[in-house]
């Protein structure tokens, strides 16, 4: 649909716009229907292909299809709580806001031109004038990505002569969207002091080519703590969300970062480790797709299904009785007594640190106070632990000093959904004092 065709609905006020809402969570997406539905008059909610304007959560995982089947015959509003610029798209920060978005969706309509596939599929438009107009938008477009071009080459410019080094790198196999490249992704940490902020820049390196070399320090200013890690978009929004920062001092916003861990896997890990000891024979927990099973002898679980299937299993909430502990002194490390053909074997603290990252997706847990000041009882060892953006900054601040997760953030000038995530997995861990 091209955008004359769009206009000219406006014009005669004959059709009410319709809109496709693409890649959002359920609590964005039900305020989002709410929104629309109070204005039937002029905007409807309807399928991704019968839509005239797609909103789309540019943070989520799953939208890259969507963006390549239409960026050319749709206008998009990119919607992101990320500092990063969309060209091509109509940019919308987080949170969302009634009038901005209603007024994003104007722009969009207005700035948009159908790129040459999308022209070739759309019906001809026979008065002049509307041709004339469409010639315009696209030499606005054009020049609107010339621009765009030359802002990239200088931000990568001035990141190639900045003072700091990579930490986080994109994971070229991911199949995120690569217009949602943000500081989820990649991002290059400064030395972790308190008076020194972390630093977050996007990495502009080709999958054919190696990664920014950092700048050369002196041996003296490495820090041992650094960790190595290549971390995809897709595993980092699965350990931290997406979820903008809040006002923790706003009762409605507040609770939104919270979450109860009764019920879920993390808290049935709990109790078969406390089982496990007490029995001093490995535990099973019925009841799940696979056998994972506590070995006390040697402090590790033992399972026989997909890692990749803990995922959505940390976010399940189980009924009374849906999950029990059974002990299992048959299995054996070495000849683990169970039917699935590929048997992993994981520490203890390693799997609970990852499922407890997996639970908290960027939220804290409601038991653990944000405003009271914690310090962990030793420096996490981040070259067993999964390492989320920040970790080592954050594990090297919060071994030093005690700080509340409120003042951590403050300190490092980084994303509340870091910390959070970081906090409830060392928790889970019993790192804190």
């Amino acid at each position: 649909m091209g955008v004359s065709h769009i206009k000219l609905n406006k014009r005669a006020a004959s059709n009410v716009i319709k809109l496709g809402v693409i890649g959002f969570e359920l609590q964005s997406k039900t305020a989002i229907d709410l929104f629309f539905m109070q204005h039937q008059k002029l905007y409807s909610l309807v399928a991704t292909e019968h839509a005239d304007v797609l909103i789309i959560d540019m943070e989520h995982p799953a939208v890259k299809p969507v963006i390549e089947q239409y960026r050319e015959s749709r206008p998009i509003i990119a919607v992101t709580a990320t500092e990063n610029q969309f060209p091509g798209f109509e940019t919308l920060r987080k949170p969302l806001e009634g009038k901005r978005l209603i007024k994003a969706i104007k722009q969009a309509v207005d700035n948009f031109v159908p790129g040459e596939t999308a022209q070739d599929l759309s019906v001809n438009v026979s008065n002049e004038g509307e041709k004339a107009f469409q010639e315009y938008q696209k030499r606005l477009a054009s020049g609107r990505q010339a621009m765009a071009d030359y802002k990239t080459i200088t931000s990568d410019r001035d990141l190639s002569s900045s003072q700091v080094r990579q930490r986080f790198q994109l994971d070229q196999s991911t199949s995120a969207a690569p217009t949602a490249e943000g500081d989820e992704v990649v991002s290059f940490e400064a030395a972790a002091t308190p008076n020194q902020p972390a630093q977050t820049e996007p990495s502009a390196a080709a999958p054919a080519a190696p990664a920014i070399a950092p700048v050369e320090r002196k041996a003296a200013e490495k820090k041992p703590q650094d960790v190595k890690a290549r971390l995809s978009y897709q595993m980092v929004y699965e350990c931290c969300g997406n979820a903008p920062d809040v006002n923790m001092y706003e009762p409605d916003q507040r609770r939104r970062v919270f979450f109860k861990e009764d019920s879920t896997l993390m808290a049935i890990l709990q109790e078969v480790i406390v089982e496990g000891k007490a029995q001093q024979v490995p535990v099973e927990i019925n009841g799940l797709p696979g056998t994972l099973a506590y070995l006390p002898e040697h402090k590790k679980f033992l399972f026989d299904f997909s890692e990749d299937l803990l995922i959505p299993l940390a976010l399940t909430r189980f009924g009374y009785q849906e999950l029990t502990l059974n002990v299992r002194p048959d299995l054996d490390l070495d000849r683990p007594s169970v039917a699935g053909s590929k048997v992993s074997v994981v520490d203890s603290d390693e799997l609970i640190w990852k499922l407890a990252l997996w639970t908290s997706k960027g939220r804290l847990n409601r038991v653990i106070d944000p405003e009271k000041p914690h310090r962990l009882v030793q420096r996490l060892d981040f070259d067993r632990l999964l390492a989320i953006p920040h970790a080592t900054t954050i594990n090297s601040l919060w071994s030093r000093h005690s700080l509340s997760a409120l003042e951590v953030v403050k300190v490092l000038k980084i994303h509340q959904r870091y910390v959070f995530s970081f906090m409830t997995a060392a928790y889970a861990l019993g790192a804190f004092k």
